[in-house]
């Protein structure tokens, strides 16, 4: 009888307890919904105040603040400030007026916008996005180009085009989830990249950056520094492995004097904005001749592929990342330092 008291006992506890616990899952979880990315910047006034001001003078508020999926780098109001722009310029601004500066504030923005809400790993293993700036490169084109920026881990860092002293930001905060896509924290204005930006953030361009910007070569950097949208260059910029394989024994470099290094590097840009529209060819047709600032030579991108042939006939080059593109022009990243006559 004890036994039989102990077992009723234990299966009226068990019972109440599976009672108990049904209950409790049975009772509906309160979620509480994600604010889009306008109303997360709303939220926080002492660090987004100047960004909300720009997006509603520029007509950017209602579009961050629908629907639909967007990344944002979103700098604070201290990033603004030390840019010079403040909630007293933006307001200050007039249409029509002031029409030009608020469609350049609206660009700007843009900038620091890219379709899809992308969480920072996904952004680096990237690398280049577009972002919804798109300008007329030439001026003259028919229709608008995206800029890119460049998205890389420094250290700790996640740096755009090479942080704030390239005109690029650090992303301070990441992945914040809204409604409507993604927002990063940034510490700088991301300005519109030209083709010198983006040479300077590239760390595998680091070498192509040294040549350029040492003294011997100032015509050079004063050329590339010299483009602009109604003028723009095709840079074909050899990667850090490139100069390597130049400069080591017997490389094509070793022994060449400044003015020919100098009109090495001219090799390497082509007035205009040749960007393909695709990745494994640049003409299915024919050959595409190159004309180079290293007049009269030329190079040759192979038909049907992205392989490029020097005037020498001796260097077979690869376009390696395409369409790198910029206010002034693009930059093609080739695996070899292309050779001209001397």
């Amino acid at each position: 009888m004890k036994i039989k008291n102990q077992i009723l006992s234990f299966v009226t506890i068990l019972a109440v307890a599976l009672m108990t616990f049904s209950c409790t899952n049975d009772e509906p979880k309160e979620v509480t919904p994600l604010k889009s990315i306008v109303d997360i910047a709303k939220a926080d006034p002492a660090n987004f105040s100047i960004l909300i001001d720009a997006l509603k003078k520029t007509g950017l508020e209602a579009t961050l603040a629908n629907s639909g999926s967007y990344t944002v780098f979103a700098p604070t109001n201290a990033a603004f400030t030390a840019a010079g722009v403040t909630s007293a310029s933006i307001n200050a601004l007039t249409a029509p007026a002031d029409a030009t500066a608020i469609s350049n504030l609206r660009l700007l923005l843009q900038n620091h916008v890219i379709t899809l809400g992308t969480r920072a790993d996904d952004l680096l293993a990237a690398g280049y996005t577009r972002t919804f700036a798109a300008v007329r490169v030439p001026a003259s084109a028919s229709s608008n180009v995206n800029i890119n920026i460049f998205v890389n881990k420094v250290g700790d860092d996640v740096l755009i085009n090479g942080g704030v002293a390239n005109g690029g930001a650090k992303v301070t905060t990441a992945n914040i989830e809204a409604s409507n896509g993604i927002l990063h924290v940034v510490d700088g204005v991301i300005f519109l990249p030209t083709i010198v930006n983006h040479i300077k953030a590239n760390p595998s361009l680091s070498s192509l950056l040294s040549v350029v910007t040492s003294a011997p070569q100032a015509s050079v950097l004063t050329t590339l520094n010299g483009a602009t949208a109604a003028a723009p260059l095709t840079v074909y910029a050899p990667e850090n492995a490139a100069f390597t394989a130049a400069t080591a024994t017997n490389g094509y470099l070793v022994g060449k004097s400044d003015a020919q290094v100098t009109s090495i590097l001219r090799y390497h840009l082509e007035n205009g904005n040749r960007a393909p529209s695709s990745t494994s060819s640049y003409s299915t047709s024919a050959d595409v001749a190159v004309t180079t600032l290293f007049t009269p030579n030329r190079f040759t991108i192979l038909q049907g592929t992205v392989k490029i042939k020097d005037v020498v006939g001796t260097t077979n080059g690869t376009v390696k990342t395409f369409n790198i593109q910029g206010t002034n022009g693009v930059v093609q990243v080739i695996d070899k330092v292309l050779q001209p006559f001397l």
